[in-house]
């Protein structure tokens, strides 16, 4: 297996790892998908991803959240309130799952420049949100899914591999600069702490990534 090959294979794993993500702030936990988190396959890859030090911790907290909502009364009920507080409403701005929100601080809207930008990204890569999704572009779960498609195109287009990893990088990028201060207003909002939990994993899984994507990209600038 030369280079290209082990990215994309890993790549095919990135990719189920930001769909997985995307589904989780996509909207509500229904009862398959809370079964779905109590399962042996995602504590496998749970532990699997615990290898990486660097998410040691994010991991073990969201662990002990889906063992916490095993015995919450009531619990798929109380999480979708807990979704809808956090992400659905008005307030607090500062968990609204929306680049726009968050980039322009002294003017947070829905369908900023952010928003715009991610639709003229998907329309160039031909690619369309869910008719079902009624969000802006710049939404945490449609990036979440666009990272996927790029990671998984990666085992696909191998002449074009460098340009989908160089262009991961820039969404990645973009993402961090607000993503942080999302995910400590979760932390900061979130009774339960399920939420929380899971935007300090998906945090702790980019920031990995990103240093991945380092060690894998060339940088134009230095010589080969």
């Amino acid at each position: 297996m030369n280079a290209s090959q082990e990215i994309g294979q890993i790549g095919q794993q990135r990719a189920a790892v930001y769909a997985w993500f995307s589904g989780l702030f996509a909207s509500e936990l229904d009862k398959n998908a809370l079964d779905n988190l109590q399962s042996e396959p995602v504590e496998q890859w749970l532990n699997a991803l615990s290898d990486e030090p660097l998410m040691q911790n994010s991991v073990s907290q969201f662990q002990q959240m889906i063992q916490a909502v095993t015995i919450r009364p009531d619990a798929i009920l109380e999480l979708s309130a807990d979704f809808a507080s956090l992400f659905l409403m008005a307030t607090p701005v500062e968990t609204q799952p929306y680049a726009s929100m968050h980039i322009n601080k002294d003017n947070p809207r829905y369908y900023g420049q952010s928003s715009a930008d991610m639709q003229n990204l998907l329309t160039k890569l031909g690619l369309q949100t869910h008719e079902a999704f009624h969000e802006p572009e710049d939404h945490l779960a449609i990036i979440l899914e666009l990272l996927s498609h790029l990671a998984y195109a990666t085992s696909e287009q191998m002449d074009n591999q460098y340009e989908l990893l160089m262009l991961q990088q820039q969404q990645i990028s973009q993402l961090l600069v607000w993503l942080p201060a999302f995910s400590t207003a979760c932390q900061q909002h979130d009774k339960f702490g399920f939420y929380a939990a899971l935007a300090d994993l998906t945090l702790s899984f980019i920031q990995s990534d990103r240093l991945w994507l380092a060690e894998v990209v060339p940088s134009p600038h230095l010589p080969q």
